[in-house]
């Protein structure tokens, strides 16, 4: 497909700009437009090939958008594509009663987009397809939003720096933040990247000579390569899940060839030596032997969710639809988990792997008293918006509930007002950093005994010495693995609760 027009109403300033980036690297023309109104003035003097169109925006939604455009003639056959997170039946259907050709779901698939672009206008016009994205968790909308902000932010600093601005912008902070974070969200290459580049922003008097100017444009530039790098390249499931699911059978129930040739090809992709058998019915499956896991689609919403599930001897992870989550609900914790649709063939082997060995380590003694316990609650305290989801969301997967707390002196009144089973606790944050709130936790009677596990990117062993002689439980240094992180707050809080 040779380059084209596209016009790309989008109201999320980071999603624009992912979009914009990827889709001008495959040689089109892109114009951006925040609203519907700000979309019909672009319209007046830019004639795209063909529109992106967000669904949620402010004011006039995308699907009133899409149905005034239709009723202009010079657009009634401009094709429309429908970005949205919303792709259950009903949906889709109203995209395409509004007049939208296609979907794609967000949050978008940055490997495939453009090729996804490519085949919506390859089988249009009229034909309705929906064309969904290997990435609809959690997860992958914070990796976008985080490589779409750092290459926003690096072309700031580089603006700065070539106009002999004051370097005073910050630069530290969010390095530090690209080193703890990056690698935390698969992008390891980040991570190093920003830790070699954090030392020419911290020289001072005669250190910063003349030729630190260009070094630092440099250093900035090569950042921004990687950046612009992981947009283009897969991200790839950790050695743990790749060794954990080694020879498992897992049976993929009533998936369509599409739906289980994603998976498999995630599986392939990745080296996951795994056997995947598709099952047409729920119904026909009696006998379990031999699998390690089962995967059940349940996203079809023209068919109710069944009143009682199977009860299977292995465990079960379920996709369905918004409609569905209140059946998914009561399934037994320990035995099943269940993902949201739009699905991820990424999210839907993570959550197999996690769910065996979640399994597998529950004594038969335990039984049902042990699933009736009250559900652990942990105080994040941090600063950054980004890894408090992560966090949060990693716990909530792992039996665990959360509040939040921005700064050191609203995580001391949040413990005050009630005390959590443990603290999840960030070192830099602004006011009172994360050492004085330990400190003061622990010269309180009331809160001295909650388990605290300092999470920070200062690796220092003095900085790891003053966090545990200050009484930390725990000391993690970013970047950290989700599964890792929600295992010792586990340990920590058992710690703590076992008789001396």
């Amino acid at each position: 497909m040779a380059g084209i027009q596209i016009l790309v109403v989008e109201d999320d300033a980071l999603q624009a700009k992912l979009v914009s980036l990827l889709l001008e690297d495959a040689g089109h023309t892109v114009q951006m437009a925040g609203s519907a109104e700000s979309a019909l003035d672009v319209l007046q003097w830019f004639r795209p090939d063909l529109i992106l169109m967000d669904l949620q925006l402010p004011g006039k939604d995308g699907l009133a958008l899409t149905r005034e455009l239709r009723l202009i003639p010079i657009y009634v056959a401009t094709p429309i594509i429908a970005l949205t997170a919303y792709t259950d039946a009903s949906h889709l259907a109203r995209a395409r009663e509004a007049g939208c050709d296609a979907t794609i779901s967000k949050p978008i698939d940055t490997e495939a987009f453009a090729r996804q672009v490519r085949s919506c206008l390859g089988s249009l016009p009229g034909t309705g397809d929906d064309v969904p994205s290997d990435s609809g968790d959690l997860l992958a909308e914070m990796r976008n939003n985080f490589l779409a902000a750092g290459l926003d932010q690096c072309g700031t600093i580089l603006t700065a720096l070539k106009s002999n601005r004051q370097r005073d912008m910050g630069v530290v902070t969010i390095l530090r933040r690209w080193a703890g974070v990056g690698e935390t969200l698969g992008f390891p290459e980040i991570s190093n990247q920003a830790r070699s580049v954090e030392g020419l922003f911290t020289l001072t008097g005669r250190d910063r000579t003349l030729k630190y100017e260009d070094d630092a444009v440099q250093a900035i530039d090569t950042m921004r390569r990687r950046f612009y790098a992981a947009t283009r390249n897969e991200t790839k499931l950790p050695l743990e899940v790749i060794l954990g699911l080694k020879d498992m059978r897992i049976g993929l129930i009533d998936f369509s060839n599409e739906e289980a040739g994603r998976i498999r090809r995630v599986a392939r992709n990745a080296h996951v030596q795994v056997v995947m058998e598709q099952i047409q019915s729920v119904s026909v499956l009696e006998d379990t032997t031999g699998f390690g896991a089962l995967v059940v689609n349940e996203c079809d919403v023209s068919k109710p969710a069944p009143p009682n599930r199977p009860q299977w001897l292995v465990p079960a992870v379920f996709i369905g639809s918004r409609s569905s989550l209140g059946s998914l609900a009561k399934l037994p914790a320990r035995a099943y988990d269940f993902v949201l649709a739009p699905w991820d063939a990424e999210e839907v082997l993570l959550r197999v792997f996690r769910l065996v060995g979640k399994t597998a380590a529950v004594q038969p003694a335990e039984g049902a008293a042990h699933l009736q316990k009250r559900r652990p609650r942990i105080l994040i305290a941090d600063d950054d918006p980004d890894l408090v989801s992560l966090v949060l969301e990693t716990l909530r997967q792992s039996g665990m509930d959360s509040d939040i707390a921005r700064t050191g002196q609203q995580a001391l009144d949040k413990v005050s007002r009630h005390a959590p089973d443990a603290i999840v606790l960030d070192v830099n944050m602004l006011g009172l950093n994360g050492f004085e709130v330990l400190a003061k936790l622990r010269h309180n009677l009331a809160t001295k005994a909650i388990p605290v596990m300092l999470l920070t990117a200062r690796s220092q062993e003095s900085d790891i010495g003053l966090g545990f002689g200050s009484g930390a439980d725990d000391y993690v240094v970013k970047p950290f693995r989700p599964s890792d992180l929600a295992e010792r707050v586990g340990r920590m809080i058992s710690a703590r609760r076992r008789p001396a």
